[in-house]
């Protein structure tokens, strides 16, 4: 009886949350009755409670042992095993309870955490799934089974069992947090801002929900004023969170707040010296929208002092995908020669991760014997529907098959009906995790005899990933029209009738100048042309539409197109919003400066759907092809419409795409020879419509030239071929 009273006492305690001195009690109780499995089994609940799972191991198997039969007993050592790491043992000790316990809920979530800890995810899912359906009514069974679903990467499955969970309980943030980072991953951001916004509501100083959320509004609606105010909320709330200080600069660059985004990376710098990142970040940012040349001039002489730094040589990564993040982007709109900075950048990238100077095993094999087809991998984020789909996607697939077995190595990125349809024209299709170390041991595998990347620099997965050496032979073509600077790239291919004379000064890569164009556009029929007024332009006056993304416009441009509309008093100058409405702003102050007065001819047009941009197209008079970066893509569209474009040939391929497009169908009346000819072409085509005419009906008869560009597929099969079985595609 006095022992009875013991237990009881130090139950009674247990129950009051007096864990110690229940544990205790226990003991005592223990020391005069050490056979007595009940106070075995409390102890241990006792000190699992208390966090040390080791000692309620112990409890709890000697209270097994003296009672087998004990289920109850076994759920707990189940416990017990799951807290101190032991996954298997656990899934032993539950799966011999299975029997007995089956109607029990919290046996099915002990064993679903078990099976999760032990590494069967399919497991958890399934033992969850017994809970939920044994209780259908509690809250926690279904939360963990949608947060399970969620953690395999089936996103849109979690998305029903979060439903079910946030109309048991919708007090607490974490479910709402949850199936907004389920949104998130299936690109639904409307959804995942507002169960971003419920959640703060109920945790609206929660660090982690106001940084998700500026990260969600920046990707959604593009609001970088917004997403830089939720930045700044959180980082007061947490000041130590080096990941927001990242995103609130970021954030800062993209809305063209240059000078901010650099006082931010320093400040970042100071206070996490541990992130040698933030020094790197600063160093390489560019200004998405520059003020003016001396912008841009201080921009890369900043580049190019970090790079001969100290500080440069100190610097260590670990993986620059993840702590960097970006390529080197905005340094082809400069109108520069970038080779030295890239060489820079790329050696700097080389010396300070390791990781990017993995070499495949197979590379030194020698060329592939006559018998057997070249293993060619296709590398590409874009090759979807984006303009690298349209322009490669029935290039690479069209080569010939009979020399070729095609890989497509294929990054994380848009899965759309062009991407599908592209994809299926390979042999075999090899998707690459988010990391670059995992990534290259996947392509290593494939054993590939050449890699033809489409594009190198328009982001950062495939910048880094062309570090690593994953084939004897190793090319770029023209998808990013500049040199990559990387030493593991071999070739750059390039049409001849883009490039300059002495273009090889331009590239670290050895220059492949095709006979063709590298392309098979993948052509739609063009709508009719809209009229004027449908875009809020007047009807009466001649359309310059130049339709390009802001960032490509140089300052210098800015000239240029002042010389039009002083050419036409009559004309207007039509632009395309900026995917930033802070790029807008930026675009229209500093356009104010050259123009004057002449900036009320200047409209800008909204962001348009494809038909509807191609409508616009067909409404002006003429394109503006601008300097320094022009269009390919864009140019074609042009044509498509019935819409002739003004160029100039600058000194860089990229700024004579136009140009080269013209001279291969035979038409040279829309190439100017500088600032005044430029205006003068475009005033008279958009002012006389016979001329126009003459041209546009040249330019629609000669256009297939440039579309189904005739033995591209085959010209771009034989230059790889020979530099496979002569390995003069590598240094």
């Amino acid at each position: 009886m006095q022992i009875r009273g013991m237990l009881i006492a130090a139950h009674g305690l247990h129950q009051a949350g007096r864990i110690a001195e229940a544990v205790t009690g226990y003991r005592r109780v223990l020391c005069a009755a050490p056979a007595e499995a009940d106070s075995w089994h409390l102890l241990g609940t006792a000190m699992l409670q208390a966090g040390r799972p080791g000692p309620a191991i112990s409890g709890i198997g000697r209270a097994l042992t003296a009672v087998p039969e004990r289920h109850d007993f076994r759920l707990n050592l189940g416990f017990a095993l799951i807290d101190s790491g032991a996954a298997g043992k656990a899934v032993s000790v539950l799966a011999d309870a299975a029997g007995s316990l089956s109607g029990s809920p919290a046996f099915w979530s002990a064993f679903s955490s078990a099976k999760k800890q032990a590494g069967d995810p399919q497991g958890a899912g399934a033992a969850l799934k017994r809970a939920s359906l044994l209780a259908p009514g509690d809250f926690t069974p279904l939360y963990n089974l949608a947060l399970g679903v969620q953690e395999q990467g089936r996103n849109a499955e979690a998305l029903p069992l979060y439903d079910r969970a946030i109309t048991l309980q919708a007090s607490s943030h974490t479910p709402f947090a949850n199936r907004a980072q389920a949104y998130r991953a299936l690109d639904r951001t409307a959804n995942a801002a507002r169960d971003f916004k419920r959640a703060l509501i109920l945790s609206p100083a929660l660090a982690d929900l106001l940084n998700d959320l500026g990260i969600v509004v920046l990707r959604a609606a593009k609001d970088s004023a917004q997403a830089i105010a939720l930045y700044r909320y959180a980082l007061a709330a947490a000041p130590e969170k080096a990941e927001i200080m990242r995103n609130l600069a970021s954030a800062q660059l993209g809305a063209g707040r240059y000078e901010t985004a650099l006082d931010t990376y320093r400040d970042a710098a100071e206070r996490f010296p541990q992130e040698p990142a933030f020094a790197v970040r600063r160093a390489f940012a560019l200004p998405v929208i520059p003020r003016d040349v001396r912008q841009i001039d201080a921009a890369r002489e900043k580049i190019a002092a970090f790079l001969d730094s100290p500080e440069a040589e100190r610097i260590t990564l670990k993986d620059p995908l993840t702590e960097i993040g970006a390529a080197n982007f905005y340094l082809v709109y400069h109108g520069r020669n970038d080779r030295d900075l890239a060489e820079g950048i790329s050696r700097f990238y080389r010396r300070t991760c390791p990781m990017l100077n993995f070499t495949a095993p197979h590379v030194d094999d020698g060329p592939p014997p006559a018998s057997r087809k070249i293993r060619l991998g296709i590398c590409s984020t874009h090759l979807a529907g984006h303009t690298i789909g349209a322009v490669f996607g029935d290039l690479v697939t069209g080569i010939d098959r009979a020399r070729f077995a095609l890989t497509l190595l294929r990054p994380a990125g848009l899965r759309d009906a062009a991407a599908a349809a592209i994809a299926a024209g390979f042999d075999a299709v090899v998707e690459l995790p988010a990391d670059i170390g995992q990534a290259a041991e996947l392509a290593s595998a494939c054993r590939l005899d050449a890699l033809l990347y489409t594009d190198i620099g328009m982001e950062p997965f495939t910048y880094f990933l062309a570090h690593t050496r994953l084939a004897p032979v190793q090319w770029v073509t023209w998808g990013h029209p500049v040199t990559t600077g990387i030493d593991t790239i071999d070739a750059y291919l390039s049409p001849d009738c883009f490039e300059p004379d002495g273009a090889e000064a331009h590239y670290s890569e050895r220059l492949v100048r095709s006979p063709s164009i590298p392309m098979n556009y993948r052509d739609e029929p063009a709508p009719p042309a809209g009229a004027k007024s449908d875009f809020g332009l007047p009807d009466d006056r001649p359309l310059y539409l130049c339709p390009q993304n802001l960032f490509k416009l140089h300052p210098e441009f800015d000239h240029w197109l002042g010389a039009i509309l002083a050419a036409d008093p009559n004309g207007i100058v039509g632009l395309i919003e900026g995917a930033n409405s802070a790029w807008t702003e930026r675009v229209k102050t500093r356009l104010a400066r050259v123009l004057g007065s002449g900036m009320e001819r200047v409209r800008f047009v909204p962001f348009l759907p494809k038909d509807r941009y191609m409508r616009l197209l067909g409404a002006a008079e003429v394109m503006l092809d601008p300097i320094h970066f022009g269009g390919s893509n864009t140019t074609l569209g042009g044509f498509a419409a019935g819409t002739p474009a003004i160029t100039w040939p600058s000194g860089f391929m990229r700024g004579r795409m136009t140009t080269g497009l013209y001279r291969t169908m035979g038409i040279e009346d829309c190439i100017a020879s500088g600032r005044d000819d430029y205006a003068a072409k475009a005033t008279e085509i958009a002012n006389d419509p016979a001329i126009r005419a003459d041209i546009v009906a040249r330019i629609r008869a000669a256009r297939p030239s440039v579309v189904g560009t005739a033995g591209a597929a085959r010209d771009l099969g034989n230059l790889l071929a020979d530099a496979v079985s002569s390995r003069n595609g590598s240094r």
